[in-house]
């Protein structure tokens, strides 16, 4: 005779298995529960004790005498529990299995969270270590570095000792070569002493020569190259436009030097290059101006004295006549040089020099672009309103006599 589960467990299991209809639905619809009774319905047992639970006045003596007087129609194997139970049980008041890490598929028990936790300090305590080796070898390289830079500039200033090339020139000319413009000059040419040694006493031979210029920066004026302003970054910027030069190119040298030495003055302490803008508009060609040799001794200045003083240089609106110039001049430009050379258009130099500089300079730069467009404007009016920017950042008359 089939039998019934008691009272409190058949309670306990339907609320476990939730709404009682819902739970009988779901497992009549399962196949696994249909193939473990043989394909014979069995009696609602959890609809009978939700039954019992909602109504709350039967008792378990009337319910063992209800089955006792029930004669199945079909036979039914030994009642259990529930053939349906037991596989819903391990699911909810059974243990739970350990549940896998999602990233290394091990299980998140104690003893493997513990040696997770040992490996991640171990991981990471061997990533700190690497990182303070890869510290400790760049600041042993640069202090190395600084080592071998130093011996290099004591023996560049070695060539100013009594004796040596440098020897017989005049304090003056000596106070140039310190340690700054060495370490420029070893930057210049990657180190190379040979040659940084070969500029270094052309520099200071050339800066004897020149002694007058460079002390009283009095020369002949061209042109209209002056300092115009700086960028966002500091660097002063130097500007000259080929309708305003006045003179042949060979004669505006000393200009140019004058022009240079007056950008460095204006350089704040982090600073030591200038930009440079070469405004061809308007370009005239002179038999004089087809000689490359003037060009080619102020890129030899900029090799040499001026080394590693060119921040960058804007050549806008190259005529084709000039083209023949550049061919002459081209291969003598070191690679490092070139690539600081840009040819624009003036509409593109003006969102060049509008994102530069602040707001102030380009405008200031882009009036005077627009002033030697203007065919309506003559030279002598150009020429008086010729302002460059001063050491103290104020705007003064750019020629004496202009």
């Amino acid at each position: 005779r089939p039998t019934r589960a008691p009272l409190h467990t058949t309670m306990a299991l339907s609320k476990l298995a939730g709404c009682a209809p819902c739970s009988k639905h779901r497992r009549a619809a399962s196949p696994c529960a249909a193939g473990r009774r043989g394909g014979v319905q069995k009696p609602a047992i959890i609809q009978d004790s939700s039954s019992v639970s909602s109504d709350g006045a039967g008792s378990a003596t009337s319910d063992r005498e209800t089955a006792s007087t029930t004669t199945p129609t079909s036979p039914m194997p030994s009642a259990q529990p529930g053939p349906d139970f037991p596989s819903l049980a391990p699911a909810v008041v059974g243990t739970p299995k350990a549940s896998k890490d999602q990233r290394g598929g091990r299980s998140s028990s104690p003893v493997n969270q513990a040696k997770c936790a040992v490996s991640s300090e171990s991981n990471g305590r061997g990533w700190l270590r690497r990182l303070t080796s890869r510290r400790l070898t760049r600041s042993k390289s640069r202090r190395e570095a600084s080592e071998v830079e130093a011996m290099q500039i004591k023996q560049l200033m070695q060539l100013m000792d009594a004796g040596q090339p440098l020897g017989n020139l005049s304090d003056f000319a000596k106070e140039y070569g310190d340690e700054a413009f060495c370490r420029r000059l070893l930057r210049k040419y990657d180190g190379n002493i040979p040659k940084a040694a070969e500029k270094f006493k052309h520099a200071l031979r050339w800066r004897e020569q020149n002694r007058e210029l460079i002390a009283t920066r009095h020369c002949l004026h061209g042109s209209d190259e002056r300092v115009v302003g700086a960028d966002v970054e500091g660097h002063p910027i130097l500007y000259t436009c080929l309708k305003n030069q006045m003179l042949a190119g060979s004669q505006c040298l000393d200009q140019k030097v004058v022009a240079m030495l007056q950008a460095i003055d204006n350089m704040p302490p982090s600073v030591e290059t200038v930009a440079h803008i070469w405004d061809l508009h308007g370009m005239q060609f002179r038999i004089s101006d087809l000689n490359p040799s003037p060009l080619i001794q102020m890129v030899q200045s900029l090799e040499g004295y001026f080394a590693e003083r060119l921040q960058e240089l804007i050549i806008i609106d190259m005529p084709r006549m000039a083209l023949a110039l550049k061919d002459a001049i081209w291969p003598l430009v070191p690679e490092k040089t070139k690539r600081k050379v840009r040819f624009m258009t003036a509409v593109q130099a003006k969102e060049y020099i509008q994102v530069k500089c602040d707001a102030e300079v380009a405008s200031r730069i882009r009036a005077i672009m627009e002033q030697n467009r203007n065919p309506k404007i003559s030279l002598e009016e150009r020429k008086r309103s010729w302002m460059r920017v001063s050491e103290r950042g104020e705007l003064v008359p750019a020629f004496a006599q202009a």
